[in-house]
């Protein structure tokens, strides 16, 4: 076990007082801004929201479990859960908890004719579902409505207590990469060496799934950007595709590895060596203050020397947002992202080479800016010839 990392799940619990601080944090930017309410939208996928707010996570089941935090300008926020399942909302830290579909209607009613909200921001506004975004509508039809990044700028930067917990996440995710090395042998399917990772993780302690695990072996790692794992054989010259992570305490791990396996071609090795090039070279220049479009430019110089271009994925670049969610707004290391790095943001890191015909690899680690430069939460070698 590393040094750092302690399992007991007492310690790494977040006190109650850290969430009034959110609370309280996100008045007084919604007093700058202008906001008299904001909406915090989550479901059991995206869960960021709500729960850093209230520590409530939605539930996933037959069909969507919903919950929406309302923050109020001044006053104590409201906690709205499927109606089944308020009891286990009352566990939450907010005291006022509702049945979402019965109660949202009419509190917002309240709230428009109160005649003190002019301004309403939406936190989720891209994953809201269209079932609460019709009622919000039809309850505020005179007031401005508007998406809001306040939360996404609040929640991106991380307390010692969910650092801790995302240390735990990704030491664990180290762990789950080790028993796939192990388990790497000429005829395994991606399925089984998929599965070796989830047992691991789940054994020593994980919570539950951050995100569906890729083990991507010869043209599937290649040929896809992500793929879900399948039937096909590891085989000598297979390059390997790995991308994995868990929650722990509600937290999210997101790193992934190339590994070669046999006799690969020097095609392929110089793709692994360009990419592990590049990737301590971003690495190396993350620090506060600069912006997302900068952060990504260190590592595409270093491919576009060698002739690669970066697979960043649709919005992704070199780095996206992590925390609760394995995938949060911020920030976004890619061209033309303005909004800058601060310190104890978490980010997943990320290099991605596809070369149809040649091979793929990813190389990510989940990482902290540090006032000094990045620290990496996630330690399995980069270099891995199986």
């Amino acid at each position: 076990m590393h040094p750092s990392i302690e399992l007991n799940s007492k310690f790494h619990e977040i006190p109650e007082e850290e969430y009034m601080d959110r609370v309280r944090s996100t008045q007084a930017e919604m007093a700058r801004e202008g906001y008299d309410l904001i909406i915090a939208w989550s479901d059991s996928y995206r869960m960021s929201n709500v729960r850093w707010l209230s520590n409530y996570r939605a539930f996933d089941g037959i069909f969507p479990y919903p919950a929406i935090v309302l923050v109020p300008l001044k006053g104590d926020p409201i906690l709205f859960v499927e109606s089944s399942l308020t009891s286990i909302g009352a566990a939450s830290v907010v005291k006022d908890v509702r049945g979402i579909r019965q109660d949202l209607g009419p509190v917002l009613d309240e709230y428009a004719a109160s005649g003190n909200v002019k301004r309403v921001g939406i936190a989720g506004y891209k994953y809201m579902a269209l079932e609460f975004w019709n009622v919000v509508q039809k309850s505020l039809p005179d007031i401005l409505i508007e998406p809001t990044v306040i939360i996404d700028v609040l929640k991106s930067i991380k307390s010692e207590n969910e650092i801790r917990n995302m240390k735990v996440a990704g030491y664990l995710a180290d762990l789950g990469i080790e028993a796939i090395k192990d388990a790497a042998r000429e005829g395994a399917t991606e399925k089984e060496l998929t599965k070796e990772a989830y047992l691991a993780m789940f054994a020593n302690g994980s919570d539950t799934v951050a995100f569906d695990i890729m083990v991507q072996t010869g043209e599937n790692s290649s040929d896809y950007y992500l793929a879900r794992p399948t039937d096909r054989k590891l085989k000598d010259g297979d390059t390997l595709l790995i991308d994995m992570g868990c929650r722990y305490n509600g937290y999210a791990s997101d790193m992934a590895r190339g590994a070669t396996f046999g006799s690969v071609s020097k095609e392929a090795q110089a793709m692994f060596d360009a990419a592990l090039e590049a990737y301590e070279t971003g690495f190396k220049y993350l620090r506060p203050g600069l912006t997302g479009e900068e952060a990504s430019y260190p590592a595409n110089e270093v491919l576009a020397k060698y002739g690669y271009i970066h697979s960043p994925g649709e919005g992704r670049g070199v780095g996206h947002g992590l925390g609760m969610d394995p995938e949060e707004e911020l920030p976004i290391l890619a061209p033309g992202m303005k909004s800058v790095l601060k310190e104890n943001q978490t980010l997943a890191y990320v290099i991605t080479l596809l070369i149809p015909g040649v091979g793929g690899l990813r190389i990510e680690d989940s990482v902290v800016i540090r006032k000094d430069g990045a620290e990496s939460m996630t330690n399995f070698p980069y270099r891995n010839h199986w």
